[in-house]
């Protein structure tokens, strides 16, 4: 490549800087380039800090916003005001275990968030440059004896939910590319290590707990093979591929040089003079875990890069940065057991009490008996930890509220006449569906025993609207209705979603004047309007996961 090729941006906005990876780039962007300006937008989830960008805090080129990539206003406002022509988006949840039991926020983060972010390029018109930071684990499971890894163009097969919200993002990414000629680019990198990383990752955590004389938890049998780069070889990667990378092609950031993670352990208990057979504790298996990651990375060292640190010299200065500043990430211990699993990605402190087998005070009453969650049954019966109380006609009144979200649509208001007129308890939601805390202080503040969705997006003044208005349709009819699923479902509320007929149309088996209707079970099949899609979307969603809660139409 010629050094015409060569790309120079002015202002960029790196996404989720104050995280492992992008903080490395981000701290080397600005002192190596003191004429780009670097703003970084960051919401401070709980595995970033500000501490993380401290190299660069008295920089005169940087600047920090706390804010969230799904915020279109934000997003919008800043490529605007900071003039910024080029993305480097690294923002995502990207933990496997957390995806298990947290699904819903990676999809919001990562293919809602990496949507807003894209639309808010096409609507300004100023990017010249978005680097999408994608993942070796969209390839899926690279066969054992596979001499050459996966190359760029090589299939998509994500197995566990990160992965799949990754490849999805990808899918936007090169949709806008497409249609509307976007200059994107997608990097693919295989595992990172070293200083600065939260330890729900592998290599910190084996190093956090040989400090503190625990086990090593390895999942399985610890044959998974995985490839590792140091942090400062994969900075210097970006920097490569945000200079030299061409736009619509993709780049693997990857290694020929693999490991099992018995060895990584092994190598750990060896710089701490540990016993490897006393210091390893096997534990149960992922529900899925992929046995082995490979990628071909020679397209990437085609334009200049190449890899630098040595497994040995990189674990060394890994291990010598967190016994250095081993207080960095604060109490830790939820993320520290075998298999963590996140309520709320909000924090950690619930998480170490799940693992242990203890309940929060939220999860018992004052009297110290286990929380007993009622629903109501199709024959007119309280149902409750397995015990049936019978209600003769129907459940008293007094014991039922019921959360509304909607009030100022529709069905939302008569929802509420409705229960002014039974003189059933009632309030309206406050919070945005798409705002998890918001929905989870609802929950706490109104006690509800049922929940009701009629809100949503259709149109002002009619559905055509939605075409028009994408971003705000999904973020309210599928984000937003999918995230009230998953706090419902895990506080074990019933939740009457209310939903639509206009996801269906005529067919062969449903002829017009037939007399032959749609089940709830037939799949959606009308695609005419943006609206039905998000509405369809939805409702095959709530039927694959097999969501415990009804569905209203």
């Amino acid at each position: 490549m010629g050094e015409a090729a060569i790309y120079t941006p002015k202002n960029i906005l790196i996404t989720g800087a104050a995280g492992f990876i992008a903080s490395h780039v981000a701290n080397r962007l600005i002192r190596n380039y003191p004429h780009y300006k670097i703003v970084v937008l960051d919401k401070l989830d709980y595995c970033s800090s500000l501490k993380n960008l401290m190299p660069s805090k008295s920089s005169q080129n940087f600047k920090f916003v706390k804010g969230d990539i799904g915020s279109a206003d934000l997003v919008n406002y800043l490529l605007i005001t900071e003039g910024i022509d080029t993305i480097m988006h690294f923002a995502a949840q990207t933990h496997v275990d957390n995806s298990f039991g947290n699904s819903f926020e990676f999809t919001k983060n990562n293919i809602y968030g990496t949507h807003v972010l894209l639309e808010a390029c096409k609507v300004t018109g100023t990017v010249r440059r978005f680097i999408h930071v994608s993942t070796d684990e969209v390839y899926g499971e690279t066969e054992a004896d596979a001499i050459v890894g996966n190359h760029e163009a090589s299939q998509l097969l994500p197995t566990n939910p990160y992965s799949a919200t990754k490849a999805g993002a990808e899918m936007l990414v090169m949709a806008y590319g497409r249609s509307y000629g976007l200059p994107v680019i997608t990097t693919r990198g295989n595992n990172v290590y070293g200083p600065n990383q939260f330890p729900e990752k592998l290599i910190p955590k084996f190093i956090l707990l040989a400090m503190q004389g625990k086990p090593l938890p390895i999942h399985g049998d610890g044959s998974n093979v995985r490839s590792y780069l140091y942090c400062e070889d994969v900075a210097e990667a970006f920097e490569v591929v945000l200079h030299k990378g061409d736009v619509g092609h993709v780049y693997n950031i990857g290694t020929k040089k693999e490991r099992t993670v018995l060895n990584v352990a092994r190598d750990i208990c060896n710089l701490f003079n540990l016993d490897c057979e006393k210091s390893i504790q096997f534990v149960d298996n992922r529900p899925f875990n992929d046995q082995r990651y490979f990628l071909d990375d020679a397209k990437l060292k085609q334009i200049g890069w190449q890899e630098r640190t040595t497994w040995e010299e990189g674990l060394r200065k890994t291990l010598q940065w967190y016994t250095s500043h081993p207080d960095w990430w604060g109490d830790v211990s939820g993320a520290l057991v075998p298999h963590p699993r996140m309520l709320s990605i909000s924090g950690v402190e619930k998480l170490a009490d799940l693992q242990k087998g203890t309940q929060t005070k939220s999860e018992v009453e004052p009297n110290n008996k286990p929380k007993e969650n009622l629903f109501l049954n199709g024959n007119g019966h309280v149902v409750g930890n397995g015990k049936l109380h019978h209600q003769g006609n129907g459940v008293p009144k007094q014991s039922l509220k019921f959360l509304i979200y909607g009030r100022t649509g529709w069905i939302g208001g008569l929802l509420g006449q409705i229960c002014q007129k039974q003189g059933i308890p009632y309030e309206y939601g406050s919070g945005r569906l798409e705002n998890r805390v918001q929905l989870e202080k609802d929950i706490a503040s109104t006690k509800p025993t049922h929940v009701f969705n009629a809100a949503g997006v259709t149109g002002r003044p009619n559905v055509d609207w939605c075409e028009s208005h994408k971003v705000e349709t999904i973020r309210a009819n599928v984000v937003g209705t999918l995230t009230l699923a998953d706090v419902c479902k895990k506080s074990n509320l019933l939740l009457i979603n209310f939903a639509t007929g206009c996801i269906f149309e005529y067919d062969k088996t449903h002829q017009l004047g037939s007399g032959i209707g749609f089940k709830e079970e037939d799949t959606p099949n009308f695609t005419g309007s943006y609206y039905s899609k998000t509405k369809a979307m939805v409702s095959i969603w709530m039927i694959l996961h097999s969501l415990p809660f009804a569905v209203c139409t």
